[in-house]
């Protein structure tokens, strides 16, 4: 068996837009949410972490500089969570009073839709399968990505051999991390909604 790497998935805090479809917009953490992270300073930051990964988006960099100012972060468009174009922003209520065609589509065949003026599902899968490979080559043993329960929930399925339309299984907590002990390109959870 090969060595054990470890890999920590951290979902940015809360952004006071609870019941919303957030992906794309670039929106900052509410206060509570930068309480959430400040709460996680004293469980990650005796990790020594080998590397950092993050995506981009601002509640998440805001994330990174509250954990560790002092530390380079590599920030990386691929942890992007998914674009839902134009239903962001938007409560499920909302979507499917004014697109209820489209939920439909999406309930029926979930792994081929796209959300209208956003991405694919499959563009997303592809983009975390992509994100899995590189990490799981990686020779780094302790790694933690800060990111969104999208690719949380997706990394899971991809190394954990669940498949992907069961990504909604995993209920991804915002400001708290989960850990994958990885054994080559698979991985055993370790700690879920782990503060």
């Amino acid at each position: 068996m090969s060595e054990k790497n470890t890999i920590f998935m951290l979902r940015h805090g809360r952004t006071g837009f609870p019941g919303r479809y957030i992906g794309a917009r670039d929106v900052p953490l509410s206060s509570e949410g930068i309480s959430q992270i400040e709460r996680l300073q004293k469980s990650l930051c005796h990790e020594n972490f080998d590397a950092v990964y993050a995506s981009p988006l601002y509640r998440c960099r805001q994330s990174c500089e509250i954990l560790f100012p002092d530390t380079a972060i590599e920030y990386n468009d691929a942890l992007r969570e998914i674009d839902f174009g134009r239903w962001e922003g938007l409560s499920f209520e909302e979507i499917n009073e004014q697109d209820p065609d489209r939920v439909q589509q999406w309930a029926e065949d979930p792994l081929h839709f796209t959300f209208p003026e956003g991405e694919s599902v499959a563009s997303f899968t592809t983009r975390i399968e992509a994100i899995a490979r590189r990490l799981s080559k990686k020779s780094q043993k302790k790694v933690l990505l800060v990111c969104h329960g999208g690719i949380i929930r997706g990394l899971l399925c991809t190394f954990l051999g669940i498949d992907y339309k069961n990504a909604l299984l995993f209920q991804v907590k915002k400001g708290r991390y989960t850990t994958i002990e990885m054994f080559g390109a698979r991985g055993v959870l370790s700690g879920f909604n782990l503060q």
